[in-house]
């Protein structure tokens, strides 16, 4: 096949082989059986990539033989549950490494009782804080705790640290006094989040519950181990799951969420369409429209139901320039099936006003064989309910799971709790400069502001004289890498919440701020010449023929590619000779494309009315839309609980964190409200086997800190437990008698502030005189002989 910008090359199904942006890796070639055949794969690779590449999208059935594939892409929802060697495993996230078999699991499946390793004693990690998600906010907390020497742990179930950065692979947005991660992209972002040492990071673990005495209870995902973490302190930083909308057969095999496409895509290199319809014009939308693009596919158009587009302009700018279109007011209907029920070949759409279907305005967009639904995120949020029963004030929740944001306010919130953390420890802390930078980031993030309705234009004189670059930024948010990427010091920019200033004196045109814009938002021109150059992330031939478009893919003129100028962050720099555009015109040109690929209209076809459809709003259980409505009846209200118990919705391994939002979704302006919401179950993961849990002889081995390793061993004649007023008495006569004891309490000096009388001593004032004298015996008892008896300042 060949892609739209005539560069990538897919092999086996849609096996990526290069691309613009990320280094392609090649696993060492393994093979494993499945359904009789043997399937070709790649070390490091999961079993998801290699089924998909080898032709077979589909890894399950439902309770009605519904055929299943990929829903969430990140190990949350069950979907994708197989028998890999005889136990059950999440494809998306098991890799192929020593893979043998693998199967569908049979609907009367029953696993077989482990043999569990009952002589070996179980790991309890014991330690001030855990926290559950390696992603941005996690791993921002994690900082803030090591710099305070605060002991954490770390637990995620992925094999790499970075989250939803792993996946990104984008330049990020980030305004900073000093650049550090400022025009990097996700994936790099990712290598630097945990710093040098990775010690105290525990990758492919999951917490499946959350036990009494503040324990939590983890299986290490590849090993199988079962170790539980004991810890005063829980910040649940797990993410979010991907939301989709219902709408009929939105379970069919080439429907996937955003997540999904994503990580095959940029982590797996598989592409799982390779003709997309995007569902969301949003900044996820447009993010992964563009990333689709630049792995080989074709971006039919841009799905959304409100009146206007979403997310930041410069984000829509960037696909509209490749020619994709956005269509508003619409809303996706159903997704039409293949034959056999293996992919799709189109969908459904109508024109909706509040997000309902406008009756006789329904028509199909065909010709497409994945739908990539960008419709928003549901916080993964179970562990922190549960958590907050076990640990009370002392559970915190960062990133997605408290909050949809993104990278930035992810950090943002992930260093808060620290504070939080450190403040309940009576820990000393500077939070005045975190609440400026705080507040800079959520001010402009989350409600940036046009500042400028056209960018800054030079002087007519000016114009003619040298070359000059434009930056179409016009709405203030957290951004300024291009005020370092100038060496002029032409670029300024004071705040969150401006836009950059561009002095033209100062302007040389060197077109280095031009690679480095997150948002690809900077051109530059030279009048003299009728050059532009252009900020590209994709492979296009030198000498080749283009258009010239504007920010919504307008074609203004025609030119020719004259030299690609290549940069270290991958983001190309393409001159470009305007045939016919020339002079002040000349500047309303922010893009290219080429002329064999210019787009056409999407064409639709009128609607079908004998397409075999139905709307599943659970997938786990096959629960419809129509069995929801019969229960509810004539009733205005209905609680969770009950729709569960009489539906089982909710009830299968993704334990209603996509279902219930779902369903919420569908019945919103319908005058039934859905009381409650999901009770929490344990095990939260259902990724745990017969037998695992078995009690066992063997004592538990308790290791202590970030460094299980430094932890020592030592023989003691005698051990004092506690420090007041019995305990200090103790350790002196123990002392006296030569037994060389060892006392030990919590807290900082009150063992000896016991020495001195404690609370007995307000209570009674006799015991003030003498706790006054045990104290003076101890120090003369240290003069002595060495009790290592020391007084605190």
């Amino acid at each position: 096949m060949q892609d739209y910008f005539n560069v990538l090359t897919l092999t086996a199904m849609n096996k990526i082989e290069s691309h613009p942006i990320l280094e392609i890796k090649t696993g060492k070639a393994t093979s494993f059986h499945y359904n009789s055949q043997v399937i070709p794969a790649e070390c490091g690779f999961t079993i998801a990539a290699a089924l998909h590449q080898a032709g077979f999208p589909v890894h399950s059935h439902s309770l009605r033989e519904r055929n299943r594939s990929l829903e969430c892409g990140i190990g949350k929802c069950g979907a994708c549950e197989m028998l890999v060697d005889g136990h059950i495993k999440r494809i998306c996230i098991t890799n192929v490494d020593g893979v043998k078999e693998v199967a569908e699991i049979p609907h009367d499946y029953v696993p077989e009782i482990i043999n569990f390793k009952k002589e070996e004693p179980v790991r309890v990690y014991r330690t001030e804080v855990v926290i559950v998600g390696a992603g941005p906010a996690g791993l921002a907390c994690r900082e803030e705790l090591n710099k305070h020497g605060i002991r954490n742990l770390v637990i995620d179930n992925n094999e790499s640290i970075g989250g939803q950065f792993l996946m990104q692979t984008h330049q990020f947005f980030f305004f900073e006094k000093e650049q550090k991660f400022g025009g990097m992209r996700g994936f790099d972002i990712a290598k630097t989040l945990a710093g040098e040492s990775h010690k105290g990071i525990f990758l492919n673990s999951t917490v499946w519950d959350i036990l009494q005495g503040k324990r939590l209870a983890v299986k290490n995902i590849k090993t199988n181990e079962i170790y539980y973490v004991d810890a005063d302190h829980l910040v649940v930083a797990t993410g979010a799951v991907p939301f989709m909308p219902t709408f009929e057969n939105d379970d069919l095999p080439g429907v996937y969420t955003a997540a999904v496409v994503q990580k095959m895509m940029n982590m797996e290199f598989t592409l799982l369409g390779k003709s997309i319809l995007t569902v969301g014009a949003g900044n996820i939308g447009y993010l992964t429209s563009y990333q689709l693009m630049q792995a080989g596919a074709r971006v039919k158009a841009i799905l959304e139901a409100l009146p206007r587009e979403g997310g930041f302009p410069v984000q829509a700018n960037r696909v509209r320039r490749l020619g994709i279109p956005v269509i508003t007011s619409h809303l996706l209907l159903k997704a039409i099936p293949n034959n056999d029920h293996t992919g799709i070949t189109g969908a459904v759409i109508a024109e909706c006003e509040n997000f309902k279907p406008i009756p006789g305005t329904e028509k199909i967009i065909d010709g497409i064989d994945a739908i990539n639904i960008c419709t928003g995120l549901v916080q993964d949020d179970q562990l922190l309910i549960k958590g907050r029963e076990i640990f009370g004030r002392f559970v915190y929740g960062a990133g997605d799971s408290l909050r949809i944001g993104e990278g930035t306010s992810a950090v943002v919130r992930g260093n808060q709790v620290a504070y939080e953390i450190l403040e309940n420890m009576g820990e000393r802390f500077n939070y005045d400069d975190f609440l400026l930078v705080s507040k800079e980031y959520i001010d402009s993030q989350q409600h940036p502001i046009q500042i400028r309705e056209e960018p800054f234009l030079p002087e007519p004189s000016r114009m003619e004289a040298k070359p000059f670059v434009l930056i179409d930024c016009l709405y203030g948010f957290a951004c300024n890498p291009c005020a370092f990427a100038c060496p002029h010091g032409a670029i300024t920019k004071s705040s969150t919440s401006t836009i950059p200033g561009l002095d033209f004196d100062k302007c040389i045109g060197c077109m280095d701020c031009v690679y480095q814009c997150p948002g690809l938002a900077i051109f530059g021109y030279n009048i003299k010449k009728d050059w532009l150059f252009l900020p590209i992330e994709y492979h296009v031939e030198e000498k080749s023929e283009v258009y010239l478009v504007d920010n919504q893919g307008v074609r203004l003129g025609e030119g020719i590619i004259e030299k690609i100028l290549k940069k270290p962050n991958k983001t190309d720099i393409a001159r470009v000779k305007s045939l016919n555009l020339h002079g002040a015109d000349l500047m309303n040109a922010r893009g290219f494309i080429l002329k064999e690929h210019y787009p056409g209209p999407v064409i639709f076809q009128p609607s079908a009315e004998t397409i075999e459809s139905q709307t599943y709003v659970c997938h786990c259980d096959d629960v419809t839309m129509e069995e929801i409505l019969e229960t509810i009846g004539d009733r205005k209200f209905i609680s969770v609980d009950e729709v569960k118990h009489t539906t089982r919705l909710g009830m299968g391994a993704c334990r209603g964190k996509r279902c219930i939002r779902r369903l919420k979704s569908t019945l919103y302006g319908s005058g039934i409200s859905i009381v409650g919401e999901a009770t929490p179950r344990g095990p939260l993961s259902n990724q745990l086997s017969m037998g695992e849990l078995y009690p066992r002889p063997a004592s538990e081995k308790i290791l202590i800190g970030n460094d299980p390793g430094k932890v020592r061993k030592v023989e003691v004649e005698a051990l004092v437990a506690g420090g007041g007023i019995g305990g200090s008495a103790l350790f002196r006569y123990l002392a006296e008698d030569g037994k060389k004891p060892v006392l030990l309490n919590f807290g900082r000096g009150s063992s000896w502030r016991n020495i001195a009388g404690g609370r007995p001593a307000f209570s009674l004032p006799e015991i003030s005189d003498l706790a006054s004298h045990n104290l003076e015996i101890f120090k003369e008892l240290q003069k002595k002989k060495d009790i290592q008896f020391r007084q605190s300042p």
